[in-house]
């Protein structure tokens, strides 16, 4: 072995050890830096003809565990599914209030209920009836405000997925511009740690966000898929996320689908690929938690609505009112009478509460009366006509619009007029008594219907105009779109039989995705088709009922809208305005002539409307709740326990979800952190390699100085 040769071993042995003295001090100076990846030194021997030629650096490699990374890949994802869902969930459990709070939304009902006592108790009391009106609005308004806030946490979070896409957006950029970097500096020899480095703090970023699956490329570079199996990114090609914001968010609001234009050019659907990350329970909270809270408030509210206002058109004011209006209920005339049974009586009434004339009305058998004698019959058709003939110019029934009106004539004592269901066999149609039905003594009213049994049957005319259209968004289970639908009322389709037939078509209807039917009440609803169903919802809606009633999703409680009621009821205005229309006594048919058959301080109304919180009422199936039978004091406890519930597991999920990604970052570390005793051995070993080294060619070089110094 020539000298020139030692001297050659020697000189790799000392770059070698320089090499490796640099990653030791590389990694001692970086002992505090977060997320720096312990890098490591290596070398290989040089063999040339089967003969050492000394030794060369290798590539430096990071201390990274592919099985800890893809460990604390998952718990960050599941992490940050957890912790944002766990803060959504807390502002909407906020904003229902501490249940001891006299201020909380249902200890508001409460009270309100209470004052309907006490007015009862004082009803000529003009203060006591203020204050009931008073406490009404603020327990209305509470509820409406609760029902927007949980509208205001879902825009909050559908903003939040709008910067999210962008922050993926950049993020699948930056890896993707490293791989470049890294597969170059591989594949010449370089040292790739620094890129791969950044490289993995990128993705620690992307995992909280969405889950991902990371698997190292031969050259160097990484591909990242979700666990689904949808590629974000592979060489220096990434996918795009695409996602608009919504303008204004109610529960109405039909959200876009989260857009994936995938590293092949073909367009996805975000949802179809997403099982855990900060994306995921933005989604979740947005489309699922947040509504079903937000539809189990809107039912309570809706009950109380509805059975507040029962019993309100049982009674009347004192004195009772010249005249009472109706609410719009989309329906003709015809429709409307139609289904009634049982009896109810108009009854006009002079000043001091004394009856003047009764009308009787007998939907069995369709005949009327007045004062006890034959006034002629009835039909659903007819029934305007008639009951004004019958009433002889005492009272007047109008009926334009859909809004029934009902007027005293003003004159031969006929001052006031009140409907008065008898003692039994009182007349009902779905549940609702005849002023209950045509909102004529309403203590609450609403621009929106608030019940959905709007007893149409299959032969009954659809009420909606050929041509105007209807879209609905079909989506499955998970969130994801199946389809946009643009459903325009076809010119045959004039009954309700013949409106269904045409949504469930399967090529301009929904027929592919799910069926609409019509039950013996009148209530138009959806199934949809798999299992979790497919669900639906209503982008635009351009109807109008009979040309002056509620839209198609409004009048069949589609697409969300029952999830507004909360923020369209309020005190009827003629009842604000004059607080002496509250309607706390109630007209006795059975008083004798010359008795007052409505008496000033009369409050048995008032007492049957305070009770109404333990009456038993039929609820929907709305959110966490299932339906059944309940009364209004339960089911608002049960909904404060169940949103406190939903909270209180969210934050245990949090917290569990924090616990397990400390764990896997614990020992990710311990395996890719820098040990300082470790890094000073290796920093003894390489400085005595260097060392060896050294003195192997202060070896050569003293021998070349003898031989010269022979020569000489």
């Amino acid at each position: 072995m020539s000298l020139n040769t030692i001297m050659n071993i020697g000189m790799s042995g000392l770059m070698t050890a320089q090499d490796q003295l640099h990653v030791v001090s590389d990694n001692i100076s970086n002992v505090n830096t977060p997320g720096y990846i312990r890098k490591i030194a290596t070398q290989q021997s040089v063999t040339i003809g089967g003969v050492g030629m000394g030794v060369q650096s290798g590539q430096v490699k990071l201390a990274a565990d592919q099985y800890l990374e893809a460990a604390s890949f998952s718990a960050s994802a599941n992490a940050g599914q957890a912790d944002i869902s766990s803060s959504m969930l807390d502002q909407i459990q906020s904003q229902f209030g501490d249940i001891t709070d006299s201020n909380n939304m249902f200890n508001l009902a409460s009270t309100t209920l209470s004052d309907m006592s006490q007015a009862a108790e004082t009803a000529t009391s003009s203060p006591a009836r203020q204050q009931v009106l008073s406490d009404l609005s603020t327990f209305l308004n509470t509820a409406g405000g609760v029902s927007s806030q949980i509208q205001q946490v879902r825009a909050n979070a559908d903003s939040q997925i709008g910067t999210d896409v962008d922050t993926i957006n950049g993020l699948l950029k930056n890896i993707t511009d490293l791989n470049a970097t890294i597969s170059s500096a591989t594949v010449t020899g370089q040292d790739a740690t620094g890129a791969q480095t950044t490289q993995t703090q990128y993705l620690d970023q992307l995992s909280k966000l969405v889950d991902i699956n990371v698997t190292q490329d031969t050259n160097g570079g990484v591909t990242v898929r979700t666990n689904a199996g949808l590629t974000l990114a592979t060489g220096s090609t990434a996918a795009t996320l695409s996602y608009t914001p919504a303008a204004n968010v109610d529960a109405t609001t039909n959200f876009s689908p989260i857009t994936v234009t995938g590293v092949n050019g073909e367009t996805r659907d975000m949802a179809d690929y997403l099982s855990s990350g900060e994306l995921k329970g933005l989604i979740d909270v947005r489309d699922t938690s947040s509504v079903a809270v937000n539809d189990q408030l809107n039912e309570y509210v809706r009950q109380f609505t509805n059975t507040l206002n029962a019993v309100h058109n049982q009674g009347s004011a004192v004195p009772a009112p010249a005249s009472l209006t109706g609410k719009n209920t989309s329906l003709t005339s015809s429709e409307a009478v139609s289904g009634f049974t049982g009896q109810t009586n108009i009854v006009t009434l002079d000043s001091s509460g004394n009856i003047t004339h009764t009308l009787g009305i007998d939907f069995t058998t369709g005949n009327l009366t007045l004062d006890g004698a034959a006034a002629g019959t009835f039909t659903a058709a007819n029934f305007t006509s008639q009951v004004n003939s019958a009433l002889g110019g005492s009272a007047t029934v109008g009926f334009a619009n859909g809004v029934m009106t009902l007027s005293a004539s003003g004159s031969g004592g006929n001052d006031g007029v009140a409907v008065v269901d008898p003692a039994t066999g009182g007349a009902t149609k779905q549940g609702q008594g005849f002023s209950q039905f045509f909102g004529l003594n309403d203590l609450i009213s609403s621009d929106v219907p608030t019940s959905y049994n709007t007893g149409l049957s299959g032969s009954d005319n659809s009420g909606f105009a050929p041509g105007s259209e209807v879209d609905f968004a079909l989506k499955s289970s998970d969130g994801s779109t199946l389809s946009t639908v643009n459903f325009a009322v076809p010119s045959g389709a004039t009954t309700m039989s013949d409106l269904v037939n045409a949504l469930n078509d399967t090529t301009s209807g929904v027929g592919r995705y799910g069926t609409f039917s019509l039950d013996s009440n009148g209530a138009l609803t959806f199934k949809g088709f798999g299992n979790p169903p497919n669900t639906l919802s209503v982008k635009s809606d351009q109807t109008s009922r009979n040309g002056t009633g509620a839209s198609f999703s409004q009048f069949f409680g589609l697409g969300g809208t029952q999830g507004t009621i909360a923020t369209r009821v309020g005190i009827n205005q003629a009842v604000n305005n004059n607080p002496s229309l509250l309607a706390l006594g109630r007209v006795n048919l059975s008083a004798s002539t010359g008795t007052a058959a409505l008496s000033v301080g009369d409050g048995s109304n008032g007492l049957a409307m305070a009770g109404v919180g333990s009456q038993s009422v039929t609820f929907a199936k709305a959110g966490l709740n299932g339906g059944g039978a309940s009364t209004l004091n339960r089911y608002g406890s049960d909904l404060a326990g169940q949103v406190g519930n939903l909270s209180s597991q969210a934050k245990n999920n949090a917290d569990a979800s924090d616990a397990l990604l400390t764990e896997a970052n614990s020992r990710r570390s311990s395996q890719e952190g820098v040990n300082l005793d470790e890094e000073l051995v290796n920093l003894t070993t390489y400085q005595q390699g260097y060392s060896a080294a050294s003195r192997l060619i202060q070896a050569a070089k003293d021998m070349y100085d003898v031989l010269l110094n022979m020569m000489g």
